[in-house]
């Protein structure tokens, strides 16, 4: 095993299988996964699945989602940290959770902000009242920005919810931004990223420093123009991996919506991703730093 430290800030759980079988063994399945990784994993953790889904649908899901994510944190300290998902259109309930989880219980991000899927915008009155509160507790808000972007559905246009961020960002110029799983997809004609990069910085005039940029896929070509655009500080490692797929989980590496660890166009492990950015001219230390120094640093986790 490398003692390569890796920080991941986008990872989603379920204690429910897809079948709706509960999954009594979640945490023991989950740190099989982390044992076996070629690193030093930590993962920052939010719900999946059913759990997900009710945060969508139903105002008292999202305290019992962030109890989920609690329980597995506080069960494996220094391995698992938790991330907060909210519903800005139950707004008294997401309040609630958010100050159990940073008030209480230590979650480091709040996110993801699954606003496609639960029906609101980011540029609101509600989500700016959710986000104030993210500055006023000082955590990053982690904002779901498609990897796709040939389709015109909001759901799947990557430019329409960067649009809308930045209404958001307009509304809270203060607050920490992470611009979710923004770098992905096997699109090269050109990188998926690229637009997006030159909309930052066409907007902010060059890049922002409250802005950070999950990389998804590490083999897909919009690494290269985000390493070479974006500050090696303002890059983290946020891989979408889920527990979708068992126990056992798919190893770490795996990319998102791969079904078997065989189908991975690469060996699903951290140093083939340490490769990838290799490829892509990040020098050592941009390669610690992605890693999990920006991550560490940006959650404040020693």
């Amino acid at each position: 095993m490398d003692t390569r430290p890796w920080l991941d800030a986008h990872i989603h759980v379920s204690a429910f299988g897809r079948d709706g079988t509960p999954r009594e063994t979640l945490l023991d399945d989950l740190l099989a996964m982390l044992d076996a990784c070629d690193a030093d994993l930590r993962l920052v953790i939010s719900p999946d699945g059913r759990e997900m889904g009710r945060i969508g649908r139903e105002p008292e899901a999202i305290v019992d989602g962030a109890r989920l994510i609690h329980d597995l944190v506080r069960q494996a300290p220094d391995r698992l940290y938790g991330s907060c998902c909210v519903n800005p259109n139950f707004l008294d309930e997401t309040l609630e959770a958010m100050d159990l989880c940073f008030g209480e219980w230590g979650f480091v991000q709040l996110g993801e902000m699954l606003q496609y899927m639960m029906g609101y915008d980011m540029d609101s009155d509600a989500a700016e009242t959710v986000v104030r509160r993210a500055v006023e507790l000082d955590v990053p808000v982690q904002v779901h920005i498609s990897t796709a972007h040939k389709m015109e559905h909001k759901s799947t246009w990557g430019m329409e919810q960067l649009a809308d961020l930045f209404g958001c960002v307009d509304r809270v110029p203060e607050a920490k931004y992470i611009l979710a799983h923004a770098v992905g997809m096997p699109d090269d004609d050109p990188p998926v990223v690229v637009q997006y990069l030159d909309a930052i910085e066409q907007r902010f005039d060059g890049w922002p420093e409250n802005f950070w940029l999950e990389i998804r896929d590490f083999d897909s070509p919009s690494l290269p123009p985000a390493v070479a655009r974006v500050p090696a500080t303002r890059l983290i490692a946020g891989t979408d991996w889920t527990t979708r797929i068992g126990p056992p989980f798919l190893p770490y590496g795996t990319i998102f919506a791969v079904t078997r660890a065989e189908d991975n166009p690469y060996p699903p492990s951290v140093a083939a991703m340490v490769g990838f950015l290799q490829q892509a001219g990040a020098s050592d230390e941009a390669i610690e730093q992605i890693g999990w120094r920006n991550a560490a640093e940006l959650f404040r986790i020693s």
